[in-house]
């Protein structure tokens, strides 16, 4: 019954909520800028800004800003051809995958594993720090640390062979979730625990890595001061 709604009920969840909030964080920044009455949060074009703390550390950000943001790159790029190379069996991807998913893991780790210590331990940055950036930064060091952990401790390689064709099986409508009922517990919270990510992303400062900056110059700058008022 479980494995039904965490590899059947879930992931079409996850994808609902995704879109759904996407939209209604576009509309909400939109309606704001325009000082609409849209804006349920108060907050509207606020929300979207990633609330940059780079002036505060940047001798000892600058390296783990470049291992988080090309760690999750390479990682994206790996889990596709991991997934692909599953569904379709093709052995070279799936061994893509496996190896410079790996080697990203540990970049990402590094990166985010930094970011959470420094707004901890900077004054400035953990007085601009929401728990929503905690949240966010838990979130991420937690799958990543999943990920590497059955990869490295648990020797778990292969299991794209499974979650490629499920995966499949959930976009062509026709979902099965028997394909994972022989994954390892480990793979499994992992792939839960992103999914839960996943559904919680379009609520936080990540929706960024989906803006066009055509209109950065000609906008009116942002008061931190006025946004964190605005959360109170």
């Amino acid at each position: 019954m479980w494995d039904n709604f965490f590899f059947i009920g879930l992931p079409y969840i996850t994808v609902v909520v995704f879109i759904g909030g996407i939209i209604y964080r576009g509309f909400s920044s939109m309606m704001s800028v325009q000082r609409g009455k849209w804006d349920l949060s108060a907050r509207g074009d606020y929300l979207w800004t990633t609330r940059s703390t780079g002036f505060f550390g940047r001798a000892s950000i600058g390296p783990a800003s470049l291992c988080l943001h090309w760690g999750i790159l390479i990682l994206f790029v790996a889990h596709l051809a991991g997934f692909i190379g599953g569904a379709y069996e093709l052995t070279f991807w799936v061994d893509f995958f496996r190896w410079v998913g790996f080697a990203g893991g540990i970049l990402f780790l590094y990166g985010a594993t930094w970011a959470l210590v420094r707004r901890v331990v900077i004054p400035q940055v953990k007085a601009m720090s929401t728990p929503d950036d905690y949240m966010v930064l838990l979130f991420l060091i937690v799958i990543d640390g999943l990920g590497l952990y059955q990869a490295a401790v648990e020797m778990v390689f292969g299991i794209s062979y499974s979650a490629g064709p499920w995966i499949g099986s959930i976009f062509t409508l026709q979902p099965d979730a028997s394909m994972m009922a022989g994954a390892p517990f480990i793979n499994k919270l992992h792939i839960i625990v992103s999914l839960f990510f996943f559904a919680y992303f379009p609520f936080t400062k990540l929706v960024h890595v989906g803006s066009y900056p055509f209109g950065y110059i000609t906008r009116s700058f942002i008061s931190m001061r006025r946004y964190l008022a605005l959360k109170k």
